[in-house]
Order: C-alpha cells, then structure tokens, then sequence
C-alpha cells in the first residue's frame, strides 16, 4: 500500500474511506454470567466440596468442586473454606469476598467442573468475549497446560468423575498465562462466535495434557487436601466470570498518514543499516523486548475509540513496522486505579485491540501483532493526583523477533 503525504497543505482533509461502527453501541454490554464471582450462596461454606450452596453455578459430574468465601471469627476456627487462608492455599479473592477452586489435573482422570446456565442464549454469528481470572493455589503440586470452555445448547450431567469426552471445547494456555505463579490472580481472555442457541458455560479440563512439577512443599503444620505424595495434582482457584457481547470499536482508515514534527519512535530504530549474507540492508532496533508509551495515542473518555489526534503517532509506528519486516509488536493497555478493577481490565484490553485494529486496517500482518490489557497494574507513576493518573492511563509497545 502506498501512503500520499501532502506536507506542504496548513490543513490536512481526512477522507474516511470505512468506519467499522460509528460509536459503541452499548459499552456497557451485559453479563450474560449471572453470578461471577461466586457470591450469591446459600450460606457460608464451612467444608470442602460446597459449590452446593450457590444459587448459579454447579459441578455437572461426580468431581466436587469446591467453594470458598470469607467468614466471621467464629465460623473460621472450624472453616475448611475459608478466605484468604484454606487447606489449598492461601488466596484473596480478586473481588467480593468468594471464588471457587477445582482440580483441573490429578490421579487418574479425576477432574472437577464449573457449569452455569448463562442469562440468555447466545445470538448466531455473534462474536462474544469470556472474561475469567485464575490463581494457580499455593500447596498444587502440578501446573497444567491448558484448559478449555464449552458453550453448550443443553445442561449437561454424568455419573462419573472422569475426563468430560465428546465435546468441542475451545482452549486456551494457561501454562503461558499463569505458569507456576501462586501469588497473582491472572486474567484469561477467550474470544467466542456463536452458533446460535448455546445457553451453558461449561469449564474445565477436557483431556490429559502434559502437567509441570511445582516442586512445591507444604509448610510444616499445614493440613492440605492436595496429595503430597505424587506430582499430579493441579488445584486452581477460579473468580469472577463474565460473558459479554464484543463491543464494536470504530477505527477510521484515511486516505493519507500525518507525519508529526517530533517522531517519538524513531530514536529507538538505529539509523545504521544490518547487513544480511544476501546482501539485503535494513533497520535494527536499538533495544528489543523494552516497552515505550505511546504519548500520543489517546482515547474517547471512558471508551475504546481512538481519537484522530492518535493517527500520526500510530502512521509513524506503521512506518517503522514496514522498514523492520522481522519485527513483531505488543501492544500493551493500562488504565489509572479509579473505578471497578474488572471494568478496568476489560477497557485497557480493547484499547490495546483498538490500537491492534487501526494498524490491520493499514495492512500490517495481524500475525506480527499481539495485545493485552493490563487494567491499572504497573503504574509508572502516582493516582493520587490527576496528572499521575493521565500518564498511567496509557498504550505501551515493544517489538520483538
């Protein structure tokens, strides 16, 4: 594709040749989960194997998942559910005050599941998002590699323990997600097209995969339910599901690329060429792997679309994508620490896929892409004061080979 600069021209004119969606059409769009994080339960679970007492979710096989909530003085000294501190570890909970847990590896083909009927059933040939958040417990003694989902037409249920068989769950790794990290809740993001109809969330292991040794030791005095004795067991903690419906994001493809006075990007490209064994010159990055804010890349308040003043920035990004054919991009989303943490984490995602768009629209291969949203982690400076709070709201990138 070739780019036409008119950089004699005081004003420039944007002809927008497609716009994707004019606006959001419901940034709020509904949780389709009606119980996210495992908070509306009839009772407080005090053993093991609870999930019971929750008016949503249920384990759809003989597995008994379990659930754990926060509990009063009293209730704690004979607790085996209890948050933070259980016999699976110890793990706050990524809001409210529950989350469930379940074993998604152990002996045999022992696995244990999550089911929930969704709000309503999923419109055909629409794109959806699933939201979750895991923590791999601190006394699992296994890491897994991958789990899966399901969207099912009809409630599901079998008399056994075992491996669910015959479906078609898509799945995602959460050996390159969470690892072996017990400390930090890890936010797993699926993408989903509906067939039409489905009106279950089935989750869990759907096969044997290859697991990773913790080598984790439970503390002396410590009673856990995780087998000591054996490498098999992976114990997950799972809080707060959603489902929502892809928000359309609008992106403007132009007829022409700004070129700013200042290029910000430019010093971290070394202006000496690498030659290769063909003879062939490109550009080299000076530092590879190290993230850069992009300044001035801005968005619509509270929204995911970017605003105009962004294009020039993100043009002179394109440019030095196209003179760098090796490199790859992530994009990388955050926010300031105001509001609901989850909504946080949800828009700084579709600011980095705004930004992921808008460069696919300029023909850059979305295989050399990749993007996340980080909510309002890693902030690179203060919230308790506005401007700190403008410079943590901010798109980061960093090439790679």
């Amino acid at each position: 594709m070739h780019y036409h600069c008119r950089m004699n021209q005081r004003r420039l004119r944007f002809i927008f040749i497609s716009i994707l969606s004019l606006c959001f059409s419901n940034p709020k769009a509904q949780n389709l989960v009606p119980d996210s994080s495992f908070e509306h339960n009839n009772g407080v679970p005090t053993m093991l194997s609870s999930l019971g007492l929750n008016a949503s979710w249920s384990a759809p096989t003989m597995g008994t998942t379990d659930l754990f909530c926060e509990c009063n003085k009293k209730l704690a000294e004979k607790s085996e559910a209890q948050v933070p501190r259980n016999p699976m570890g110890i793990q706050k909970a990524n809001s409210g005050k529950c989350y469930a847990g379940f074993y998604l590896f152990s002996h045999g083909d022992y696995r244990e599941y999550l089911l929930t009927q969704l709000m309503q059933p999923l419109q055909g040939g629409t794109i959806y998002e699933l939201y979750l958040y895991l923590s791999l417990s601190d006394y699992s003694r296994a890491a897994i590699e991958q789990m899966g989902v399901c969207f099912l037409k009809s409630k599901v249920t079998y008399t056994s323990s075992n491996v669910i068989g015959g479906l078609q769950p898509q799945y995602f790794k959460i050996n390159e997600e969470v690892g072996k990290d017990t400390v930090n809740w890890h936010q797993i993001i699926i993408e989903y097209k509906a067939k039409g109809g489905e009106q279950f969330l089935l989750i869990g292991s759907f096969d044997i995969y290859d697991y990773e040794a913790t080598n984790v030791k439970t503390p002396k005095g410590v009673r856990t339910r995780i087998n000591q004795r054996t490498e098999r067991d992976a114990y997950y903690y799972i809080d707060d599901v959603s489902l929502r419906e892809q928000t359309p994001l609008r992106v403007a493809v132009f007829d022409t690329i700004v070129i700013p006075k200042i290029d910000t990007i430019k010093p971290i490209v070394s202006t000496n060429p690498k030659i290769d064994s063909s003879g062939n010159a490109s550009p080299i990055k000076a530092e590879l792997d190290k993230a850069l804010v992009l300044k001035n890349v801005l968005f619509e308040t509270g929204k995911a679309i970017l605003l105009p003043s962004s294009f020039s920035e993100l043009d002179i990004l394109i440019w030095h994508l196209n003179n760098n054919p090796l490199f790859k991009i992530e994009i990388a989303g955050y926010t300031d620490n105001v509001g609901n943490e989850i909504q946080n984490a949800i828009l700084s995602e579709q600011r980095a896929k705004a930004v992921c768009d808008y460069l696919i629209t300029k023909s850059i291969d979305p295989g050399r892409l990749t993007h996340k949203g980080y909510g309002s982690s890693n902030p690179i400076t203060s919230n308790e004061n506005e401007e700190g709070r403008k410079q943590n709201r901010r798109v980061e990138f960093k090439f790679f080979r």
